[in-house]
């Protein structure tokens, strides 16, 4: 029930998609064509929260930390090898301060444009046709000072949110659906909709080639937290970078 009452949300809040979840730039038609081109993914920053039935959000720091390992190891395990790709892994807690405090800036910054991109070219009703039919987001240039510390082709950023409720939020739900079926007008607790993308970036301009989202109401984000739906999310995820 809980499951079901939060992709109900979702679809609520999120009225509907535009097409399939994936859009690309130009570059990306070629970009695996010619050698081997070395992916560095950056730390994850999918936000895990607790809502409780008074309404009140809070960070969940430690499934942050797990979802990031399980994500890492899937994307290594993945991550087809026909593609011409050698995956760096960046550990957060080894990383140089300069550098950490270099990538918490373009994590937060890609963050942002992610849902931007999500907003602008997925959903119907705020979509921005020329982005649709030029898709030109990027970081900006400033992020090629990733390779003075790294050198790297291309950037894997990951990010979302997941919002897992209480058992007295997931009351208040289930009591708002009660009332529906008895009044006609049914009444949910407000919840942030849930989210994944991922995206390929340049690491030389900053332009984001390659963009792939999963949320409501085309796919349910599951148990970030849990091997088995990690596991299928990230295939979902990549399934399309080599078309």
């Amino acid at each position: 029930m809980k499951r079901a009452l939060s992709l109900l949300i979702g679809i609520v809040f999120l009225s509907g998609c535009a097409g399939v979840p994936i859009r690309t730039s130009s570059q990306f038609a070629s970009y695996f064509h010619g050698p081997e081109k070395t992916v560095t993914v950056v730390p994850i920053t999918i936000k895990f929260y607790k809502l409780t039935a008074g309404g009140v959000s809070e960070e969940m720091d430690e499934w942050d930390t797990q979802s990031d390992v399980l994500f890492k190891t899937e994307i290594m395990t993945q991550l087809d090898p026909s593609l011409k790709i050698k995956i760096k892994i960046l550990e957060e807690n080894n990383l140089a301060p300069d550098l950490k405090a270099f990538l918490n800036e373009q994590t937060g910054l890609y963050r942002a444009i992610s849902q931007s991109i999500i907003m602008h070219t997925f959903m119907e009703g705020s979509i921005f046709p020329l982005k649709l039919k030029n898709f030109d987001y990027t970081l900006g240039p400033q992020l090629g000072r990733f390779n003075d510390f790294i050198p790297t082709d291309s950037l894997l950023f990951i990010s979302g949110t997941r919002t897992y409720w209480t058992g007295g939020r997931v009351f208040l739900g289930v009591c708002g659906v009660l009332l529906g079926a008895a009044t006609g007008v049914t009444v949910l607790p407000c919840s942030v909709p849930d989210w994944v993308s991922a995206a390929l970036v340049d690491s030389k301009t900053g332009n984001v080639i390659w963009f792939r989202y999963m949320g409501a109401p085309n796919s349910a984000v599951g148990d970030l937290r849990d091997n088995d739906t990690v596991s299928k999310t990230v295939t979902y995820l990549f399934k399309d970078l080599d078309k």
